[in-house]
């Protein structure tokens, strides 16, 4: 069984769910989306988060952004007639204290926990998937991608690689603390 979502696609082999990459529609989807949440997280210090799925009517829908904590966020539940495909969440305002260009170990460990992939937007303007099945962070676009914070300064932060597994996060994010 094949199913197109509007973010990405699953593809439904023995029962067992494969996520693929995002197509060029999709990832233009998700840039406005974060472009339209990005400016009031930079303004307000304080992650946004929510649900990406699909409603009764088969459209895809966001849960409406929950305004969280400079630094975690937990969304509001979905609706009942609620798809579940996967959740979102903005960084917050650049700080120089936080490694903030990637997810961290906890948001890929809370999206393990939830068996969903999260999409993750950085104040440097990149956007993130969390990929649960295979264990992996993506960056899915680079550096402004979408709006950056302006006060966001590129040359003090750790180097950016592509992917990250859980473990080399958890590794990261021990030197960050």
């Amino acid at each position: 069984m094949l199913k197109v979502i509007q973010f990405f696609v699953l593809l439904s082999v023995s029962s067992q769910t494969i996520a693929l990459e995002l197509n060029s529609a999709e990832l233009e989807y998700f840039k406005q989306f974060f472009n339209g949440i990005q400016p009031q997280s930079f303004a307000n210090n304080r992650e946004y988060c929510g649900y990406i799925g699909y409603n009764d009517e088969a459209q895809f829908v966001a849960t409406p952004p929950k305004k969280g904590k400079p630094d975690s966020c937990l969304p509001e539940e979905p609706p009942l007639d609620f798809d579940l495909i996967g959740s979102y969440h903005t960084p917050g305002a650049f700080s120089v204290d936080a490694d903030s260009e990637l997810p961290s170990y906890e948001d890929m460990l809370a999206d393990i926990a939830e068996d969903i992939d999260g999409f993750i937007a950085t104040p440097g303007g990149r956007i993130w998937q969390t990929d649960t099945l295979d264990g992996i962070a993506r960056m899915v676009c680079d550096r402004n991608c979408v709006l950056a914070d302006p006060d966001f300064i590129e040359d003090i932060q750790y180097r950016v690689d592509k992917t990250y597994t859980l473990q080399q996060l958890m590794n990261r994010d021990k030197i960050d603390n």
